[in-house]
């Protein structure tokens, strides 16, 4: 029998991995990246002049940015075997909302980072059409607070694919898939709020809730694999 053994091992490596770097991400970016993460947007700043200065930051921030997507989108490569054996349906919803759709939302972010970057290098070395500039630096700015909320909805939805499969497999303990529930709630939560415009900064608080649990069952995926038991049990539905 088959144990999936790798497909284990590679989520959970992938997993801890994205979620490292958008830790990372998120404490190197500086006070651009982190208005966006934290809810509380810029106000009454230069926003171009203030991406210049953490030009660096935000560079490094981009980067792995665009590394969190491609390993979390490369897990779903490796989950969606065991995950079909259970629900072709949900399985093909990971793969759709965690893979395609939050890649796509991870490249833009990536992209408007390092155009906002550019775009600031810009108006410091030049100073020209610096009312244009400024416009356009603050449009992209919008777009990125605008699409957080959504690409978190997205997220969610892959992730209730995944922890609802596991929940219904036991894959893993289920206390763990249920500490992954209230983990998307809370995530909902925030999202909804800064969806709305009413994030006074305690979405971010909301969304910590499963950065534990991630990097919790990533390690659990590494070291015990999936559940044997649960397994064969799922080789037998599907011979």
């Amino acid at each position: 029998m088959k144990t999936y053994r790798m497909n284990a091992v590679m989520t959970g490596v992938l997993y801890f991995l994205g979620t490292v770097f958008g830790v990372l991400a998120a404490i190197i970016g500086g006070e651009v990246l982190t208005s966006i993460i934290s809810g509380k947007p810029l106000v009454g700043v230069d926003l171009l002049r203030l991406a210049a200065a953490n030009s660096s930051q935000l560079t490094i921030a981009s980067f792995l940015t665009f590394m969190m997507g491609v390993s979390l989108v490369a897990m779903t490569v490796f989950l969606y075997p065991v995950l079909r054996k259970a629900s072709k349906e949900l399985a093909m919803g990971m793969v759709l909302f965690r893979g395609a759709l939050e890649g796509i939302f991870y490249f833009l972010s990536t992209l408007t980072f390092l155009t906002i970057v550019a775009i600031g290098n810009s108006y410091i070395a030049t100073g020209a059409d610096s009312a244009v500039l400024q416009t356009i630096g603050n449009l992209l700015y919008q777009f990125v607070n605008i699409q957080s909320p959504i690409s978190e909805i997205i997220f969610i939805i892959g992730g209730m694919c995944i922890y609802i499969t596991f929940y219904r497999t036991r894959l893993i303990p289920r206390w763990i898939s249920v500490w992954g529930f209230i983990g998307m709630a809370t995530y909902l939560a925030s999202a909804l709020l800064s969806f709305f415009h009413m994030d006074n900064g305690i979405g971010f608080y909301l969304e910590m809730v499963l950065a534990p649990q991630e990097i919790f069952m990533a390690v659990w995926l590494i070291v015990k694999g999936f559940n044997p038991s649960a397994i064969a049990a799922l080789s037998e539905k599907t011979e």
